[in-house]
């Protein structure tokens, strides 16, 4: 028996199918696309294609911005490392964060790694719609075929993107133990509701995202074309967010030339200069709008893509999308961290009238000494606490639609990953040059002292808290695995 669907429909199926993200789908955000046959519909046209690949973005971001992968993941990478201090006494904090943060991984049934779970293998099962239904049928002969590289480029690149948050969760980091079982690769459309593989390898996964980030640098086009492309690919991801992707994995993966080569793909580019101030990342609002800096960024506005807002926000961001708008004190009551002792010692943040000449501290951050919180769970604090201020500053705009940008690809991080390259292959100029393109897009003196992977790593610890930057690398090319 067949029947019309429409794509919200369907993209229900596949969150069922991959773990029930949802009980129901209740936003009606796409158009009808054709009909179902044996629990899977069937695209009709390019332009059904390209709502798969949208779609499949709006699901990364979850249902109400909190069922997502990347914000999830994000706040997992903050609460597990040692650059922030838990406020879990002040009845703020879910349990989840706090055996996280005690590294307690005992208990397999918290929401926050569920979601990042299921969220992910719902976003894999609509990209494999579109590998598979290319792969097998080719493109469709429509006044739109010309989108199809594209789109296939986007679903490899999602699928790259995915793999890469769910390895890094629930599975040894790369080089500990590649052998060791990871997660479940889901790299084409299953031929039943009993279609389980087994848990692949952590090496077998990392080999997967290789070869799909492979697929994607071919396929994307270099950049946005308004006369080509459809209004909603503007800020979506292009050929260079997949060089970026393919510049984090393979730094994770300590393959370091091909790194190295894809970080001077982003920035030979002369794309993404860190000629604005930080806060230029940070306080967009409307589709189509970014930062000079910024690879790729995750919208929450534009009739295009109706993307929800993620939930890294409301958990480590002063201000509330939620919340009433007001320019003075439209805080947060939900914000469970402020940098750690350790971190502000170690760059010295923990000299408030100093930082504040560091432009990432002035724009970046909100401080309050003892007593001086406006926030009613906070107004009792008897030290000087420094917290995350960098979502949701677009302006008044948020105040009935919530709106904003979320940068996930800067080139500030593309600079200090090649400089910690550079470094470690001996070129410790090309390595300050980079180091001291953020430092002066900071505000502070050029570094001229001697160079060391300790100066490189405060750096980025400064540039990228609270961005999902937690990486295992060697600390020099001869020493063991260091972490933060």
């Amino acid at each position: 028996m067949k029947k019309t669907t429409t794509i919200n429909t369907y993209v229900c199926l596949l969150l069922f199918l991959a773990a029930g993200l949802f009980s129901s789908c209740e936003d009606q955000w796409l158009e009808d696309i054709g009909t179902v046959s044996n629990g899977f519909s069937q695209p009709r046209n390019t332009q059904d294609l390209e709502q798969l690949v949208n779609g499949a973005l709006w699901v990364a971001g979850g249902s109400g911005g909190f069922r997502g992968i990347h914000g999830n993941q994000a706040i997992y990478s903050a609460t597990i490392s040692d650059v922030g201090k838990l406020m879990d006494d002040l009845g703020v904090v879910g349990q989840d964060a706090v055996d996280w943060y005690n590294r307690d991984f005992s208990n397999n049934s918290h929401s926050q790694p569920t979601r990042n779970w299921e969220a992910g293998y719902a976003v894999l099962l609509a990209a494999n719609a579109v590998i598979d239904w290319v792969d097998q049928n080719g493109a469709f002969d429509d006044a739109q075929s010309h989108w199809t590289p594209r789109i296939l480029g986007e679903a490899y690149w999602l699928r790259a993107w995915v793999n890469f948050h769910l390895v890094r969760i629930f599975a040894p980091p790369y080089g500990s133990d590649n052998s060791a079982p990871a997660v479940i690769i889901k790299n084409r459309m299953p031929n039943s509701a009993f279609d389980n593989p087994e848990l692949s390898t952590v090496q077998e996964v990392y080999d997967q995202i290789l070869a799909d980030l492979e697929q994607a640098i071919e396929l994307l086009p270099e950049q946005y074309d308004a006369d080509r492309d459809p209004p909603a690919y503007v800020d979506r991801q292009d050929r260079m967010a997949a060089h970026f992707l393919a510049m984090r994995v393979n730094f994770q993966m300590r393959n370091w030339e091909q790194a190295e080569e894809h970080a001077d793909a982003v920035l030979n580019s002369g794309r993404y200069p860190l000629d604005q101030d930080p806060i230029e990342a940070w306080n967009k609002d409307q589709f189509g709008d970014k930062g000079n800096e910024v690879v790729f960024q995750y919208v929450t506005s534009g009739s295009q893509t109706r993307w929800k807002p993620p939930v890294i926000s409301r958990w480590l961001g002063y201000s509330d999308p939620n919340g009433r708008w007001n320019l003075t004190n439209r805080f947060n009551n939900n914000q469970i961290m402020s940098l750690s002792e350790h971190f502000k010692s170690i760059t010295g943040w923990d000299n408030h009238e100093e930082a504040m000449n560091d432009k990432r501290y002035q724009q970046l951050f909100i401080s309050f000494g003892p007593n001086e919180d406006p926030r009613p769970a906070y107004q009792g604090l008897a030290s000087r606490e420094v917290w995350g201020h960098k979502w949701y500053r677009a302006g008044e705009a948020e105040a009935s639609n919530r709106v904003s940008s979320l940068p996930l690809m800067r080139a500030a991080e593309a600079h200090l990953t090649r400089s910690y390259l550079r470094f470690s292959r001996g070129n410790e100029d090309g390595a300050r040059s980079d180091l001291n393109v953020v430092r002066n897009r900071a505000g502070l003196e050029a570094y001229s002292g001697p160079m060391s992977a300790e100066v490189i790593e405060i750096e980025r610890m400064k540039e990228l808290v609270f961005e999902n930057d937690r990486l295992y690398y060697p600390a020099s090319p001869a020493a063991g695995d260091s972490q933060w």
